[in-house]
């Protein structure tokens, strides 16, 4: 008996061993089909639910930084000055050919300005390592070299040459400055009170228009300029420097000639007017030339809230001067012309030859024309 009982119980532990055996497969298999079912699903959700869109601003290619440009402009001169390749191998034939080619277009090259490239590597390496002793270099430059210092003293590079009012200089870019206030057509005879009286090439006002244009059309091709005119708000013609085409010389002759006169530089974005010495310095800068010339028949005002004028005090200006020279990788020259409409006043005078030579540029006083 106690044997048959032992059987029994060991046949019972199997089954119950078995059943948990069988329990567990089910399980494990439930789960394995519950977590498959799930992936589908997440994996069919994914398709079906894209990612919402990212948009992100690239910069444009075609749009190249005014320096960038400029380089390229140099580059394109220097290359259009090397010699032309010679071959030695001709295709000679006995009869006319088929087809006849186009003449080639006609380059302007008396507007290109050459380059001397051994010129500008001498100054280049010069300018940067020096030399043992006193070597050769461009723009006066000292650099540290061997066992003393060398100072440049070869032949700058040649720039575009510009005059404005008697004032020469040479430089790639420029802007001019033309004081549009009532004050520069009052005192000639071109305005009578708030009106004109006067207009377009009958203006005394149109000596400076020529000044302007004959600087505008003498640039070289590889020269870039802008033009701001102000009085109670500053106003610039492009809002960057634009190369000296003969397109955009024409477009800015027909500019100066129609557009910068009395009345149209006109207070804007609720600031006060007046003759904002400050704001068309400010306009300029923003351009960033090399060279500023800048015309005007006396001292910044501003305009008060209850009425009238009172003068901007010039270290107001030298300021405005100050803070666009900091914007700029090199500071730029600018001349100012001090354009006698009136008297002589020694405290205008005294403002704006301070300005020019503070930044580098000539002061030149001079009377103007059809003034009293």
């Amino acid at each position: 008996m106690p044997t048959e009982l032992s059987a029994l119980q060991d046949t019972s532990a199997k089954k119950q061993r078995r059943k948990a055996l069988i329990t567990v497969l089910i399980v494990s298999l439930g789960i394995h089909l519950l977590g498959g079912f799930g992936a589908a699903v997440w994996v069919v959700a994914r398709y079906f639910n894209p990612p919402a869109a990212i948009f992100v601003a690239k910069k444009d290619p075609t749009r190249l930084a005014a320096q960038e440009r400029e380089h390229k402009l140099d580059l394109a001169s220097y290359e259009g000055l090397a010699p032309k390749p010679s071959f030695t191998d001709r295709i000679a034939s006995t009869r006319p050919g088929k087809l006849a080619l186009p003449d080639l277009p006609k380059v302007p090259m008396d507007q290109l300005i050459a380059i001397d490239p051994s010129t500008l590597i001498n100054d280049q390496v010069t300018s940067v390592t020096g030399s043992s002793g006193f070597g050769t270099g461009g723009f006066g430059g000292d650099g540290s070299g061997g066992q003393g210092r060398g100072r440049g003293t070869g032949t700058p590079l040649k720039f575009p040459k510009m005059k404005f009012f008697g004032i020469n200089d040479e430089a790639r870019s420029v802007v001019i400055m033309i004081d549009v206030s009532d004050s520069m057509f009052t005192r000639t005879g071109d305005a009578d009170g708030r009106t004109l009286v006067k207009h377009g090439k009958e203006q005394s006002f149109q000596a400076v228009r020529d000044e302007a244009i004959q600087l505008v059309q003498n640039l070289s091709v590889n020269a870039r300029f802008g033009i701001v005119r102000w009085s109670g708000g500053a106003y610039s013609w492009k809002q960057e420097l634009v190369a000296a085409t003969d397109e955009n010389k024409a477009a800015a002759t027909q500019h100066i000639q129609n557009e910068v006169d009395m009345k149209t530089a006109r207070p804007y974005g609720g600031r006060p007017g007046g003759t904002r010495h400050d704001y068309a310095l400010e306009e300029a800068f923003k351009l960033k030339p090399e060279v500023i010339f800048m015309i005007t028949d006396g001292n910044a005002t501003a305009a008060q809230p209850g009425g009238g004028l009172t003068n901007i005090p010039a270290k107001d200006i030298w300021d405005a001067a100050a803070a666009g020279q900091k914007t700029l990788e090199h500071e730029a020259r600018l001349h100012v012309i001090y354009y006698m409409t009136g008297k002589d006043k020694p405290e205008e005078r005294a403002m704006l030859d301070t300005l020019a030579h503070r930044n580098g540029g000539r002061f030149k006083q001079m009377k103007a024309v059809g003034a009293k």
